[in-house]
């Protein structure tokens, strides 16, 4: 039974229940019904909305996730079941991994799998440019020889810490993703502006477009590390801040290229059009980009020698950070195929 995802991205909309179903209304007038047993999540990604205790209670006892998303993709809150938490044994070995090398490990593995995930995408981009453009076909190949040479300093990457480390990751993450940046520009549509990688104060398509994916995929992986039983505040490549979710940053990591990325840059070179408002994506686009990126997280990829959908790809991998902090079985990033 497919269940479903709401995504509210206009404004003025009325969430309220009416039996077993959640009911959207806007000026009084329904516009849409779903059954609580089909419900996956709501995803609030607008202002001027309203919602019912009603819901929240029945979306609290069903284990269904309510997530707020700025328009600019800031991930703003969460709410959920006050029961949804895993052992004490994981939270506890979670923050004692900082200090040891199981937190060196795992921030080595969510940096490799980004730079997998983004060789994988550049070489899917040069595989339709092989025939048809043999000089971008061709640059492709050479960033990607570049981010190869750049990732195989990672083999050199010692120490008993994070804090050993750390600076050495960020530095050979950075210049991987400067050289993947450059390729995504060249593959984007001619009429299509692109002035580089901006995390905040976008004001282009493009960046507001990543900025407002990564948001809703942050949504799905602060869910996933929650139900894992882990903190998301204990992570290992990002560190420590008040109020930073660490450890949801640190694993976003391996799937950003695989959900987003791919998805910006296929929906803006099949002519898709959209518009911003006062720097933001417009609500009509807004929700035109949110249900691409929701159908990309039910697509399969194969993980352990099987399909899966990439939302449960996310589940198994935050599932295994914790058998690897309780149990010390190996974590292995997850990379797509291409």
């Amino acid at each position: 039974m497919e269940s479903e995802s709401l995504v509210i991205s206009d404004y003025g909309i009325f969430i309220g229940k009416k039996s077993e179903r959640v009911v959207l209304k806007k000026k009084k007038e329904v516009i849409k019904e779903v059954p609580f047993f089909k419900l996956k999540e709501i995803l609030i990604t607008t202002s001027g909305v309203s919602i019912s205790s009603d819901v929240i209670r029945e979306c609290a006892k069903a284990g269904v996730q309510i997530d707020f998303v700025s328009y600019a993709g800031k991930h703003l809150a969460k709410l959920s079941a006050a029961g949804m938490s895993g052992t004490v044994k994981t939270r506890r070995e979670q923050l004692f991994a900082y200090e040891d090398e199981r937190g060196v490990k795992l921030a080595i593995a969510f940096v490799k799998g980004k730079i997998e995930n983004q060789l994988v995408l550049l070489k899917y981009l040069a595989k339709y440019r092989k025939r048809n453009n043999k000089k971008l076909y061709e640059f492709i190949y050479n960033q990607l020889d570049e981010i190869n040479k750049i990732k195989r300093g990672m083999n050199e990457i010692k120490g008993s810490n994070i804090d050993d480390i750390r600076q050495k990751l960020l530095s050979i993450e950075g210049r991987a993703a400067k050289k993947y940046w450059r390729v995504i520009k060249r593959v984007l549509p001619e009429e299509v502006e692109f002035p580089g990688r901006k995390t905040q104060g976008a004001d282009d398509v493009v960046n507001s477009l990543l900025n407002y994916g990564y948001g809703i995929l942050y949504s799905r992986v602060s869910t996933s590390v929650l139900r894992a039983g882990l903190d998301q505040y204990g992570g290992f490549l990002h560190a420590d801040r008040p109020g930073k979710p660490s450890l949801v940053l640190d694993l976003i990591e391996e799937f950003r290229q695989t959900v987003v990325d791919r998805t910006v840059i296929g929906t803006l070179n099949q002519g898709m059009k959209f518009k911003l408002s006062q720097g933001y994506i417009e609500d009509k686009s807004r929700r035109k980009f949110a249900d691409k990126v929701l159908e990309r997280l039910q697509s399969k990829e194969y993980h352990d020698g099987k399909k899966y959908r990439l939302e449960v790809i996310l589940q198994r991998q935050a599932r295994r950070i914790a058998t690897y902090l309780r149990e010390g079985k190996e974590y292995i990033p997850f990379v797509s195929g291409w």
